[in-house]
Formats: structure tokens, sequence, C-alpha cells
């Protein structure tokens, strides 16, 4: 259930600040000094975490179909981060 909630809380994060700064766009900003780039570059960081949790939820037993679908969201939040990472 910790995987679950902490795939679903970073999907959450990634929603919100995309629809946050779709309806109030920030000012033209350098991409290291705009908020919505540094937002989705964070992440970069906690996407892994996640990874971690589901592995672990995977060796204590969790359903196979949950890990794959929690493996392949992370890893393309993860993906993002990075991307906006190296942008900056």
């Amino acid at each position: 259930m910790a995987a679950l909630g902490i795939a679903s809380a970073n999907a959450a994060y990634a929603a919100f600040v995309y629809l946050y700064y779709s309806l109030k766009p920030s000012q033209s900003l350098p991409p290291w000094k705009d908020p919505e780039t540094l937002d989705l570059a964070l992440l970069f960081l906690t996407a892994p975490i996640g990874i971690i949790v589901t592995i672990v939820a995977a060796a204590k037993g969790a359903q196979k179909w949950l890990i794959v679908a929690l493996i392949i969201a992370l890893a393309t939040l993860s993906l993002v981060g990075m991307l906006e990472g190296i942008s900056v």
C-alpha cells in the first residue's frame, strides 16, 4: 500500500504542477529560475523513492500487475524529471 501511495502522490504532484502552470503561466524566465521547470525536475528525486518502495513491495509478494503498473508510471515520472533537470 505504501508503494501505491507514494506513486499516487508523485503522479498527483506532477499533475498539479502541470495544471497550475497551464492555468497560470510563469513569466518568461530562464530555465534555472522557472518554478515550473524546477518543480518538475523534483520528480527525478522523488520517483526513484517510489521505485525502491515498489521493489520492496514486490519482494513481499504484492500483485504483479500492480507492480508492473507502478514501475512503468514511476519510470515515466522519473524520465520527465530527468529531462526537466537536463534543461536547467
